[in-house]
C-alpha cells in the first residue's frame, strides 16, 4: 500500500492525479501548503470528485497548512511517493527536499524552468529514489497510434532526412481561461508571472518535446550534448487586459511582481514560444501559444506531423474535428494501396476496432469511443503507471533518468536563446 503525500498543491494537475481511486493507494492522503487560494481551490476540486454522483472517490485529506510545510513534510515522512503540481520556480527546491529524504516525486511538468534548477535536476538524477514527471499526453490514443504507425515501414517508410522542412512538427494552442471539472477554472495570480510560472517554451513544450524523444528513441538512451542540436529558437507575448485578468484570477488588480510587465492596463505575457532543433539528425520544430479564451465551443487544439518518405502521419485537434484530436495518414504515392496496407495493419490489431475514413487525398482512423480518453483523465493513468512500475507490474524506462536530464538540457537552452537568459 502506497500513501500520497501532496506538496503545495498550486495548480488544479495536483488534484486530477486525484480524480480516481486506486486499490493499492491510502484513502488518506497528506498535503502540506501554505494557507490560502491554491490549498482552498485544491481541497475544493478534490471534494468535488469526492461528492460527484458517479464513481465518487473516497480521499480523506490531511491537511497541514503552514509557512514551513515543506520541513513538516519531511519530518513527518506519512507518504512515499510526493506528488507536486505549483509554482515550477519552487518545484525543483520541493523535488530535492523530497528526494533527498528518501522519498519517490511523481511531479507535473515542468520539473524546473531554467539552467540553474537543471543543474540540480542532474545532481538528483544520478542517484537515489526515482523521479518521474507526469506525461499525461504518452496516453493520447492519437499519439500511441502514431507512433506505432511510424514503425510500420511499408506505410510510412522513414522520417524525413536532409529536407530544408522540419520532418516533425509539433504545435500546441492552449487558453488562459477555460473550464475544468465543468466549471471555470480560477487560475492562480503567479501563474500569470514569468518568474514563477516560466515562459512557455520551457512550460506546456515539456510534452511536446518529450512526445517526440519517445517517438524516436523509445528506451535508447540519449544524451543532450551529442544526441541534440538546437538550432533557433524565439519567443513572444500574449497580452491580458486588467478585465480578462480579473476573469481568470478573480483578483481585482495586478500584483506589484507583474507591473514590470504591465503597460496600459495591459499585461505582456511570455507565454509563447517556438524553437527548431535536431535530435540524430532529424530536424524538429515545436511551438505553444496561449490564447487569452477559447472560442464558444472551443477549447485547447493540438497539431502535429510526421513526415515520412511513403507518408505524413498528422494529428489535427480544432473546430474541424469537433475538437478532439483525430489522427491522419496522407500518403505519397496510390491511396488504395496504402488502404489496403492499413487495413491488414488493423487486421493484427482486431481488438482497437479501428475503422478508416477516405476524406480526400487522406485516410482518417476511425477510432472507437472506447479507446478514447480525456486529458483529465491522463493524468490518473500516468500516476496508476508509476505505482505499476514500483510494484513491478511493469518496469520504469531504462533510460528515464538520462532522457530526463536531455529533455529538461534542450528546453533550458532554448529558453536562453529564445529571452538571452
Amino acid at each position: 500500500m502506497h500513501t500520497l503525500a501532496v506538496i503545495s498543491p498550486g495548480h488544479f494537475h495536483a488534484a486530477l492525479t486525484l480524480r480516481q481511486m486506486h486499490p493499492d493507494l491510502s484513502r488518506d492522503v497528506y498535503v502540506y501548503a501554505e494557507d490560502g487560494d491554491d490549498l482552498k481551490n485544491f481541497t475544493c476540486l478534490v471534494e468535488a470528485f469526492n461528492s460527484r454522483k458517479e464513481n465518487p472517490t473516497a480521499w480523506n485529506l490531511k491537511v497541514y497548512a503552514g509557512g514551513d510545510f515543506l520541513e513538516r513534510a519531511v519530518k513527518d515522512a506519512k507518504g512515499d511517493i510526493a506528488v507536486l503540481a505549483g509554482r515550477n520556480d519552487r518545484k525543483i527546491h520541493y523535488i530535492k527536499a523530497m528526494h533527498d529524504a528518501g522519498i519517490k516525486v511523481l511531479s507535473d511538468k515542468p520539473l524546473t524552468v531554467d539552467q540553474r534548477g537543471v543543474d540540480i535536476l542532474k545532481e538528483l538524477l544520478d542517484g537515489g529514489e526515482v523521479i518521474a514527471d507526469i506525461m499525461t499526453e504518452r496516453h493520447e490514443i492519437t499519439s500511441i497510434l502514431q507512433k506505432e504507425l511510424m514503425a510500420e515501414k511499408d506505410i510510412f517508410g522513414d522520417l524525413l532526412r536532409n529536407s530544408a522542412e522540419p520532418a516533425i512538427v509539433k504545435e500546441s494552442v492552449h487558453h488562459l481561461f477555460k473550464n475544468v471539472n465543468g466549471k471555470p477554472l480560477v487560475r492562480p495570480a503567479w501563474y500569470f508571472d514569468v518568474n514563477a510560472q516560466g515562459e512557455g517554451i520551457v512550460d506546456v513544450t515539456t510534452h511536446l518535446a518529450d512526445l517526440v524523444q519517445w517517438m524516436l528513441l523509445g528506451e535508447r538512451d540519449v544524451d543532450f550534448d551529442s544526441d541534440y542540436e538546437l538550432c533557433s529558437a524565439k519567443h513572444w507575448s500574449t497580452n491580458v487586459p486588467l478585465e480578462k485578468f480579473t476573469l481568470i484570477t478573480k483578483r481585482e488588480n495586478f500584483q506589484k511582481e507583474l507591473m514590470p510587465a504591465v503597460e496600459n492596463n495591459i499585461l505582456k505575457l511570455y507565454s509563447n514560444g517556438e524553437f527548431t532543433y535536431k535530435l540524430r539528425g532529424i530536424k524538429v520544430k515545436l511551438s505553444v501559444i496561449w490564447a487569452l479564451e477559447a472560442p464558444a465551443g472551443g477549447g485547447d487544439t493540438h497539431y502535429s506531423v510526421m513526415r515520412g518518405t511513403k507518408a505524413d502521419l498528422i494529428i489535427e485537434q480544432g473546430p474541424q474535428t469537433g475538437n478532439r484530436p483525430e489522427l491522419f495518414v496522407k500518403p505519397h504515392g496510390n491511396i488504395a494501396e496504402a488502404e489496403k496496407l492499413l487495413r491488414m495493419v488493423f487486421e493484427k490489431q482486431a481488438h482497437r476496432g479501428l475503422g478508416l475514413m477516405r476524406e480526400g487525398g487522406r485516410l482518417r482512423l476511425e477510432i472507437p469511443a472506447l479507446s478514447r480518453s480525456t486529458h483529465e483523465e491522463h493524468f490518473a493513468a500516468v500516476r496508476d503507471d508509476f505505482i505499476a512500475c514500483l510494484d513491478g507490474g511493469k518496469k520504469f524506462p531504462a533510460n528515464l533518468r538520462n532522457a530526463l536530464k536531455a529533455k529538461y538540457s534542450l528546453l533550458a537552452a532554448a529558453k536562453k536563446l529564445a529571452s538571452g537568459k
